[in-house]
């Protein structure tokens, strides 16, 4: 087996670690490995081959895995608008039962939400509330009658 092909051998063996892992770390000597391997189809040296692999590696690694760890892993913040239902009126479409962590769902203009009462009493169905807050995934509301008056 010659040398160009030890060091492609090499470098699939490196892209299948990196695929299994995907921790970024296994491409860039895999790359390096790539680039040897052509230094040694070009006739270099053994001594030429280690030093392309060093180089080669080392600068791929320094130059781009920020980059694109950043690009893979950086989600970007989609606003979910939800802080726009707060102070809103909205129905209750199912009960809210009385009672610590009860909920039932309302609907705020063509939404759905999981509500819970402010107050944990029972709300029934059909009653118009105010959303006070949210609370993780579900609003937590206030009858209508008990919201306080905002002053103009």
């Amino acid at each position: 087996m010659t040398a160009a092909a030890i060091w492609l051998v090499i470098a699939l063996a490196l892209i299948g670690i990196e695929l299994l892992t995907l921790a970024l770390v296994a491409a860039f000597p895999a790359l390096g490995a790539i680039v040897a391997g052509i230094a040694a189809a070009l006739g270099g040296g053994f001594g030429i081959q280690i030093v392309v692999f060093v180089v080669v590696s080392v600068a791929a690694l320094l130059l781009t895995r920020k980059p694109l760890r950043r690009m893979m892993l950086g989600t970007p913040l989609v606003s979910s608008n939800a802080d726009t239902v707060l102070g809103k009126r909205a129905v209750i479409i199912v009960a809210i039962e009385e009672g610590p962590g009860q909920r039932g769902q309302v609907r705020v203009g063509t939404e759905h939400w999981s509500a819970r009462a402010e107050n944990e009493r029972p709300i029934a169905e059909g009653v118009t509330v105010e959303v006070s807050r949210i609370d993780g995934v579900a609003l937590v509301v206030r009858p209508v009658s008990e919201t306080v008056p905002r002053s103009r």
